[in-house]
């Protein structure tokens, strides 16, 4: 099968690429390179690398026929989303339109939307299922789920089966130590590796579901080739169906970095943080046969064992 990835050079894309090239599949990998980076993918015959933002996308450059598009393309941060609102609404709703606009142009078949936990905002019942009311409480976590909205609501008018992977806290290797939520792994591995104190915005007493990338991009692959009812939409939770608090995570990670003598700074919560996260994941494994591999602590020790910032 042939699949278009939007930000296919980046964190999770990239993850993805490898893990449809094992498995005998086409990729064409679309990205600006505005974080993704050219060495994240590998030089493999069926793969196809494409240097433009995916807006600027046009069927055009697409002449092959596609059997699905993965959009990962985004800028996944609550934070930037408040202070670059037109910024991110351009990377995360416009860009989905674009797409959308693909699927339509070339006919394509299946669109898998890599949305966010963050459109559920602060839920009083965990683990969180598919069937809460979401209640995003930032721009992002609204523009993901608008996204979600368009994709459901161009899916029935077009005939394109859509699904919508509600990702929890991904942590793995490529992963920017600079994002303020999923990359609070990535921020701490790199402190540590630096031998630098860890900060914590918030006690530390707040939990998240976290998940090795390598299970996210499990988790694409199957509903890249599960097949669905054109014109059918799903949205499915990615995490572990568990959760640790992030000064449990120090505790794992300081087994990981055991010369590692420096300290925890704590400071105020910031802007759309959430206190407690955690995903049920019964339907992803009733639709895509979805089950993790890695836990946080295995997942950790892989992560560190190869982990890069360069």
């Amino acid at each position: 099968m042939r699949f278009i990835i939007t930000g296919g050079a980046g964190f999770i894309g990239s993850h993805l690429i490898e893990t449809l090239l094992t498995q005998g599949h086409e990729a064409i990998a679309v990205d600006n390179l505005i974080s993704g980076k050219r060495q994240n993918l590998p030089q493999h015959p069926q793969l196809i690398f494409i240097q433009k933002d995916i807006l600027a996308c046009q069927p055009e450059d697409f002449p092959h026929p596609i059997d699905g598009i993965i959009h990962l393309a985004a800028t996944p941060s609550v934070t930037e989303s408040w202070l670059q609102p037109l910024v991110s609404h351009r990377n995360n709703l416009s860009a989905t339109l674009a797409v959308i606009h693909l699927c339509q142009a070339l006919k394509i078949p299946k669109l898998v939307f890599a949305s966010s936990a963050a459109v559920y905002g602060k839920q009083r019942t965990l683990p969180i299922v598919e069937t809460l009311t979401p209640i995003p409480i930032s721009p992002y976590g609204l523009q993901k789920l608008t996204s979600e909205q368009y994709a459901s609501l161009f899916a029935a008018q077009i005939g394109f089966s859509f699904i919508g992977l509600r990702l929890f806290n991904a942590f793995g290797s490529r992963q920017i130590p600079n994002s303020p939520y999923s990359g609070a792994i990535s921020i701490f591995v790199a402190a540590m590796q630096q031998g630098l104190p860890i900060a914590i915005y918030g006690d530390g007493t707040q939990t998240r579901d976290f998940i090795y990338v390598k299970d996210v991009a499990a988790a694409f692959t199957q509903a890249a080739i599960a097949p669905l009812e054109p014109g059918s939409t799903y949205i499915c939770n990615i995490g572990t169906d568990n959760s640790i608090s992030l000064n449990q995570l120090v505790e794992i990670l300081k087994q990981c970095f055991p010369n590692w003598r420096s300290d925890i700074k704590y400071f105020p919560s910031r802007l759309g943080d959430i206190q407690h996260s955690q995903a049920d994941i019964s339907q992803a494994n009733l639709l895509l046969n979805f089950q993790p591999q890695w836990s946080v602590a295995s997942g950790m020790k892989d992560f560190v064992k190869g982990s890069s910032f360069q």
